[in-house]
């Protein structure tokens, strides 16, 4: 056994990672490598390893064993080193050597090939190789001169199992293994040679600006430190501060001298990911070599969206795998990769774009991408991020943004109408019609009789559930009064302890009967489309397939104390039930939890003890280090004013509005310019509109955001901003929290002033409340978590769309009289230096004032 040049360096693969990366065949469709999760992989590997001594009985068994050894070779200035575990070696009593391999699926054994997998076959004799070298063969002095390999199929939902076998000599096995090394090397040795040249160039490039921006200097020191001590850093640093370059730069140094492997800078806004891009380009101009891939969906790649990710039909994915190792070795010569490359890429080879992508990403030195891609469960980058020997830094942008998606990315709904199609469909596909059509060749779904039979146990499955959704509409349709037999059904649920409210219910646990109804709807799905890959409706149907899946694994892998089942009658006479999280930083934690340094860092992370919270599951017992910049602007650029004469208040805010209307007009008659205007509501909105219509002031004209606003209209509404030359002011009539509260740039007199009206309160419902409730309990701040802080962060938001550049200037009014309470008083930016008034001519007055500065 080679074991290999201690003088050459030395890169490292997985033995199951070279087999797939230079064997794997056809595209993504196959049972084989799809439909199991890691725990259900897990318990099909435990069920054999306990039935192993009945397949060989007399023999010495070895299980999980570890397998190490290296390629090496004069025609490489690298040697390889490989490892892995093979599931069993089996030693009979005369001396015979089998080695196995064990794969779980899921649907019928006959979707297996009659001769396996490529991939397969590679990774158990990539280990039958390895094992002739082994101490296991060695130190019993016995010369193995050849190897019974077999590969055993069991089905995660039947646990039938089918084996395959084939006998290998000690010579096929060497002449295997040092072909599959050097197919192996021809993508890894360019990769492993560029990233020894980016280390040397990237130690020895310099800051790519002239000069550092105040605050820089100190968030870069921090940024290397927390990288340094795989270490959680929170930053607050204002706008101005050259936030992306300075977590950038000391993230990539580090990188340079070891201290990381990949960087991820997360972003949820296409705009922000531009600025990532160029700050990368700007370090490149300085003589970084930087390579990067910036990550779009899955949806605005696809090539064929008639298919909608149907593996067995797709052209892009059917054959991919082809080709891509001539995709991936033309992505090597780029260094800024957009998703526009990979889509080209896509084109030429017949591949994929996304899947493309993500190949591509395990290359890269920077992924620019969402939230999503690392913190979902749903979508999240798995294959790299749970490599233990993968050491990588989180840059997460806007972190505000992440606290409040969060809960959304652990929530798992499901909705009564979706089951209902679902019903529809399966109903079809069990009918004579349906047969009569299959009969004259209109369908392709192979034996008819099994596709009837599982289509019948599926519409048995649906049925079920839906009975269990109709008796919770009992429950809620009318009220107390309710459906005759509303308390019979209540009572049932009483066990769980139900909240019952108007059209709404929810409860601290998962109803055991409804979960086990879900659990075998999803057994009846997975037999059905693992059987039948191909028909006319399928892919529409994999979608609600892909809502249960996610509902069943939340419930099994993240329902806690922080969830609850929720259900809630909606308009449309549809019925949803969520499993949805209170509280995502436990679940957040521990995906970087003492594997990642991770950076959040947010120009409106206030109050910052919330959203720490909200982020670190740990930060009570070991606080996370916090880092508060002062903005590098003029702070006499900006006026912040609080108008405390009216009160917003829900009972108040109709009453107060003509005043509130009237008062606006003034305060925009003071200077020509443009102005948005945050109201609390669509319908306050709406109000305001009339009012100000009513008073029809002459200096200015009013445009009106609609509730549902399409990105032609956001970018028209905002081109209208971008005119000069006007000579009444343009107000904008928009909704605090909506489109555009951030990730807009309106530099220099673009924007004059931001009127925010209220304190930017969520909503109430008996969600929020529920929420208000457990961190009532959980901290005694159960109103400030549930409504004030995040409402607040909407109203920091707004303000923050002022003042963009150093050379920008106008006002920020914020009116209702809360903002003169002391809670809210502690809560305002001390950089605002606000000034407090509830006296309308003085308000006017300081107004007045601040623009005779910049006449």
């Amino acid at each position: 056994m080679n074991t290999g040049d201690r003088n050459k360096p030395c890169i490292h693969a997985a033995i199951r990672e070279l087999a797939e990366s230079t064997r794997r065949r056809g595209g993504f469709s196959s049972a084989l490598f799809a439909g199991l999760s890691g725990a259900e992989g897990t318990r099909i590997h435990q069920i054999f390893e306990k039935n192993a001594p009945a397949l060989f009985p007399g023999s010495q068994l070895f299980p999980e064993e570890p397998l190490t050894g290296f390629f090496s070779s004069d025609d490489y200035a690298f040697d390889l080193n490989i490892q892995g575990r093979c599931d069993l070696i089996a030693i009979s009593p005369a001396g015979a050597v089998t080695l196995l391999e064990v794969k779980g699926f899921r649907g019928n054994v006959r979707s297996i090939p009659v001769e396996g997998d490529d991939a397969h076959w590679a990774q158990a004799m990539l280990y039958a190789y390895l094992l002739l070298g082994h101490p296991l063969i060695k130190e019993r002095g016995r010369t193995c001169r050849d190897i019974r390999v077999e590969i055993h199929y069991v089905s995660f939902d039947s646990r039938d199992s089918i084996v395959l076998s084939k006998d290998f000599t000690a010579d096929a096995l060497s002449s295997f293994f040092d072909e599959t090394c050097r197919v192996y090397l021809e993508t890894a040795v360019p990769l492993f040679e560029y990233r020894a040249l980016r280390d040397r160039l990237n130690k020895a490039a310099s800051f790519p600006y002239e000069k550092l921006r105040d605050g820089q200097k100190i968030m870069m020191r921090e940024v290397i430190a927390a990288i340094r001590d795989t270490a959680k850093l929170f930053i607050v640093a204002p706008t101005g501060i050259g936030k992306t370059m300075a977590t950038l730069y000391p993230s990539v140094k580090a990188q340079a001298n070891g201290l990381t492997d990949q960087i991820f800078y997360l972003t949820p806004t296409r705009s922000q990911r531009k600025i990532a891009e160029k700050a990368l380009n700007d370090l490149a101009s300085e003589g970084f070599m930087v390579r990067s891939l910036t990550v779009r969906a899955k949806e605005q790649m696809c090539l064929s969206r008639e298919h909608f990710c149907n593996t067995a039909q797709c052209p892009f994915a059917k054959n991919y795998y082809e080709h891509h190792r001539d995709a991936l070795k033309e992505s090597f010569r780029l260094s800024r990769i957009l998703p526009e490359d990979v889509i080209g890429l896509g084109i030429k080879y017949h591949l994929c774009p996304f899947e493309l992508s993500l190949e591509i990403s395990a290359g890269c030195d920077v992924v620019i991408c969402d939230y999503n891609y690392i913190f979902n469960p749903r979508v999240r980058l798995r294959y790299l991020l749970d490599d233990t020997k993968q050491r990588y830094t989180l840059l997460v942008d806007e972190a505000h943004n992440l606290a409040r998606r969060s809960r959304e990315m652990f929530s798992a709904p499901l909705r009564r109408s979706d089951l209902r199609r679902l019903l529809k469909a399966f109903r079809n596909f069990a009918s004579r019609k349906y047969a009569a059509h299959h009969a004259s060749g209109v369908v392709d779904t192979g034996d008819l009789h099994s596709f009837k039979e599982n289509a019948g146990k599926c519409v048995k499955a649906i049925e079920r559930v839906l009975r269990d959704f109709d008796g919770i509409e009992r429950i809620l349709a009318a009220g107390d009064g309710g459906k005759p037999d509303r308390h019979e059904r209540l009572s049932e649920l009483l066990p769980y302890k139900p909240m019952v409210s108007d059209r709404f219910m929810a409860t601290r646990v998962i109803p055991p009967p409804f979960m086990s109804g879900i659990e075998k709807l999803i057994a009846a799905l997975s037999c059905f489309f693992n059987d039948s890959q191909s028909f006319e409706g399928r892919e529409k149907m994999m979608v609600t397939y892909f809502d249960l899946l996610f509902f069943q694994r939340v419930s099994e892998r993240y329902y806690d104390h922080t969830y609850i089942t929720a259900w809630r009658l909606l308009e449309d006479d549809d019925l949803a039930c969520s499993l949805l999280t209170l509280d995502a930083s436990y679940h957040l934690t521990d995906i970087y939890k003492d594997k990642s340094p991770v950076v959040f860092f947010s120009a409106t992370m206030t109050p910052a003890s919330y959203y720490i919270s909200l982020l670190d599951a740990d930060s009570s017992a070991q606080h996370p280090e916090l880092l508060s910049l002062d903005s590098p602007f003029d702070s006499a650029r900006r006026l912040v004013l609080s108008y405390e004469a009216h009160s917003l208040r829900y009972r108040d805010r109709f009453l107060t509005l003509p005043s509130i209307a009237s008062f606006i007009a003034d305060v925009i008659r003071e200077r020509t310019g443009h102005y948005l205007i945050f109201s609390p509501s669509f319908s306050y909105q709406n109000a305001l509109a009339d009012a100000l219509k009513r008073i029809n002031p002459p200096h200015a004209r009013f445009m009106i955001q609609p509730p549902r606003m399409t990105e032609q209209q956001k970018n028209a509404f905002l081109d209208r901003f971008r005119k000069k030359g006007d000579s009444r002011s343009l107000a904008g009539l928009t909704v605090i929290g909506s489109l555009f509260n951030e990730g807009i740039d309106l530099i220099g007199e673009e924007l004059t002033g931001v009127i925010v009206i209220g304190t930017g309160l969520p909503g109430l419902s008996p969600e929020r409340d529920i929420l208000r409730q457990y961190y009532e309990e959980k901290s005694n701040r159960g109103y400030e978590y549930a409504f004030m802080w995040p409402g607040f962060n909407r109203v920091t938001q707004a303000a923050g769309r002022l003042i963009r550049s150093e050379d920008d200037f106008g006002i920020v009014l914020l009116i209702d009289d809360r903002y003169g309470r002391p809670d809210y008083r502690r809560l305002l930016p001390e950089e605002w230096h606000t000034l407090h008034t509830s006296d309308r001519e003085e308000a006017l007055g300081a107004i007045r004032e601040f623009w005779a500065d910049f006449r």
